[in-house]
């Protein structure tokens, strides 16, 4: 039972399921032409910039049980959902992927 107990809060304290790879990196992101740097913590809180506008970003992530990331913006974002959720295409570190409609999200080591 005690491995059993010791084995879960490794899981949810240490891992933070696909989400380890982001602490302490960059994710990059283009939506619409627009470019986002995110930061995600293992605390579950996230910081970021919208380099072209000067504009700071910050909020609480969730990953859902598919998969998906959740962003609660604190302040919400003027035109934004909040939460805002969506699927993480990259995983690794260096991995570039494109969706259909042409915005990407690259996962870059450090702090850009």
């Amino acid at each position: 039972m005690l491995a059993l107990v010791v084995a879960l809060v490794a899981t949810v304290e240490g891992g933070n399921g696909n989400m380890a790879a982001f602490y302490g990196n960059t994710l990059i992101t283009t939506d619409g032409g627009i470019e986002s740097h995110f930061y995600y913590k293992s605390d579950h809180s996230f910081t970021g910039s919208v380099p072209q506008y000067h504009f700071d970003l910050k909020g609480r992530w969730h990953e859902m049980p598919d998969g998906t990331i959740c962003r609660v913006f604190d302040p919400p974002l003027p035109r934004v959902k909040n939460p805002d959720c969506g699927p993480m295409l990259v995983h690794t570190l260096g991995e570039h992927q494109t969706f259909d409609n042409g915005d990407s999200q690259t996962l870059v080591p450090g702090i850009k």
